[in-house]
């Protein structure tokens, strides 16, 4: 039987400490990426790529709700994910690059700042579940942009973004790149 190497190969380890060294960039990439992707479906479709910005929508289904009146058009094409994910994936882009510029001067929030900023969320989306299973009427005014639920929902992900800004990266910052010098004799 072939025994299983007690390490991670050399290789292994030099990328973790990339990453937890540079965490803020590739976050930054990724949710870049992410919040970038659904514009493209919409650009894709009018630009004569049907398919291709198609597939891109569809990869976004399981991830959101995608109702056509709470989504913005872009080219006569609907995003590919609603106002509040807009919100929430576009402010954590915005959040993670303003992050870059003022990391050095940022200490975490305390854990209850960050669930003060999530409760609006919780409960604009809350609301919106009881009131579309139970038909109660509560969310009246419509869900077109510039309505009170419009901006409820853009708001309430801006706020969960700051959360982000506030609470998790600063700890993030400190804590990843402390582990570089713990990881297989990195440097």
């Amino acid at each position: 039987m072939t025994e299983l190497p007690s390490r991670p190969a050399p290789w292994i380890d030099r990328a973790v400490a990339w990453l937890f060294r540079h965490w803020l960039a590739s976050l930054n990439l990724l949710v870049g990426i992410y919040a970038g992707l659904p514009w493209m479906s919409p650009w894709l479709k009018a630009n004569g790529h049907p398919v291709a910005g198609e597939i891109i929508f569809r990869i976004y289904t399981p991830l959101c709700h995608q109702r056509p009146e709470r989504s913005f058009c872009f080219c006569g094409y609907q995003v590919a994910f609603c106002h509040r994910c807009t919100a929430f994936y576009g402010g954590l882009f915005i959040a993670g690059m303003l992050f870059s510029v003022v990391r050095r001067w940022i200490r975490p929030a305390p854990l209850t700042l960050g669930a003060l900023l999530l409760v609006p969320m919780a409960l604009d989306a809350g609301t919106h579940i009881i009131n579309e299973i139970l038909s109660l009427g509560w969310r009246g005014g419509g869900d077109d942009i510039g309505s009170l639920n419009f901006w409820l929902r853009m708001i309430t992900g801006a706020l969960a973004a700051l959360a982000m800004m506030l609470v998790v990266y600063p700890r993030l910052e400190r804590e990843l790149p402390a582990q570089v010098q713990g990881i297989g004799g990195v440097q």
